[in-house]
């Protein structure tokens, strides 16, 4: 099973697309920040492209471990996020941005795996820090940060 998180208008073939707005009409309507209605380990792949930027910070834990939950040991997590910049913070629907190391205290192993259930294996290569301090310098250059992770259990 594969999972399109906060799919909008942008569905996916062989996936099923999630969102909470039914006028979006989804394959079904979901409020991830209720839980994912869907068995303890099922799911092999879940994408989300400018969807969890929208969670509530008080959810936020919440639906992370609700990704842990529904996913299978080696399913992948694709993620496309909104990167640190002014005017992806100015945007009144967002709660927050990322960058790189947005997921770091999730990395199995990482000593700081305390945050909540979410155990994951990076599977992106960061960019070498030239290209991390120009963006850093630079940030309203960049638009989207692209991760992508194994699930650990």
């Amino acid at each position: 099973m594969k999972l399109n998180l906060g799919s909008g208008y942008k569905k996916k073939e062989g996936f099923i697309n999630i969102d909470k707005s039914p006028e979006v009409n989804p394959d079904q309507v979901v409020d991830i920040e209720q839980g994912l209605p869907f068995p303890d380990n099922s799911v092999d792949y879940i994408y989300s492209e400018h969807a969890l930027e929208h969670i509530t910070p008080s959810k936020w834990r919440f639906v992370l471990n609700e990704i842990q939950r529904v996913c299978k040991p080696g399913a992948i997590l694709e993620l496309k996020l909104p990167f640190d910049n002014q005017g992806q913070r100015c945007n009144a629907d967002h709660f927050r941005t990322f960058n790189w190391h947005s997921f770091d205290q999730y990395i199995d192993g990482g000593g700081r795996n305390y945050y909540g259930d979410l155990r994951l294996k990076k599977l992106t290569k960061d960019p070498n820090k030239l290209v991390k301090l120009f963006f850093y310098l630079f940030p309203f250059l960049k638009y989207e940060v692209n991760l992508k992770f194994e699930i650990v259990k």
